[in-house]
């Protein structure tokens, strides 16, 4: 528990110290402060002079929302990591109290507490299409393994910073092509199921239209998605580090 708390301190400190990691930390509740009023803004000035309701697609604006929330979380901690391999920090951690497998969790779990936290802060305060208890407890735990999975994408497959910022580009393109399920009515529109975002946005778009135990499902098979892809992203990173 000691160098798990010292390598928080440190990171806290790391934060203060650099600019663009300080914006990460801040660019969800700037998002947040957004939601909560540019889209009803948006919809009142589309239907007043365009006649268009914006309303019909607030839970695709949520569920955007969310991974977006964990797509900057996501890239911040996969940012630290990159620094700490450059730096040789993850072979110290490694040799350390805190162990390497100590130093992953830490990394992982604060971003999945931090997305956690804004998420929910999202979903309650924000959320242009008010959700019930129970939406916020199926979309909160696939939203919390977004983070997780974009950091490990991240440090899996980019040999520096300079990569990394890249492929942060391609993460996102992975957060969006899942939302074009969104305006498919056909059942290929499962094939995009391979993205974890899908599922986020199924089960705000069809999840409750046959009742709780249809959202529950969405909610089962999303979860071993994401919990996949977590796997898969973390062998992937071990791999590379040895």
């Amino acid at each position: 528990m000691i160098p798990a708390l010292r390598l928080l301190r440190s990171d806290m400190r790391l934060v203060g110290r650099d600019a663009m990691l300080f914006f990460y930390l801040l660019a969800p509740l700037l998002l947040i402060f957004a939601v909560k009023f540019g889209v009803p803004a948006a919809n009142d000035v589309l239907t007043m002079y365009f006649q268009f309701d914006l309303s019909d697609y607030y839970g695709l604006i949520t569920g955007v929302s969310l991974l977006l929330v964990s797509l900057i979380l996501g890239c911040m901690c996969g940012f630290m990591m990159l620094d700490e391999r450059d730096d040789h920090l993850i072979q110290y951690y490694a040799v350390t109290p805190l162990s390497r497998s100590g130093y992953l969790i830490c990394r992982l779990a604060t971003a999945v507490v931090l997305s956690i936290t804004y998420d929910t802060i999202l979903l309650l305060l924000a959320a242009p299409e008010s959700v019930t208890t129970t939406q916020v407890l199926y979309l909160l735990p696939m939203a919390a393994f977004e983070a997780p999975i974009i950091a490990l994408f991240l440090v899996a497959f980019a040999a520096n910073k300079v990569e990394g910022l890249a492929l942060s580009k391609g993460a996102s393109l992975i957060v969006a092509i899942p939302a074009a399920a969104w305006f498919i009515h056909s059942p290929l529109k499962y094939g995009l199921g391979i993205f974890p975002p899908f599922w986020i946005y199924e089960v705000l778009h069809r999840g409750y239209e046959e009742g709780p135990w249809r959202a529950l499902l969405l909610t089962l098979i999303g979860l071993s998605v994401h919990l996949l892809a977590v796997y898969v992203m973390l062998r992937k990173f071990l791999r590379r580090q040895d």
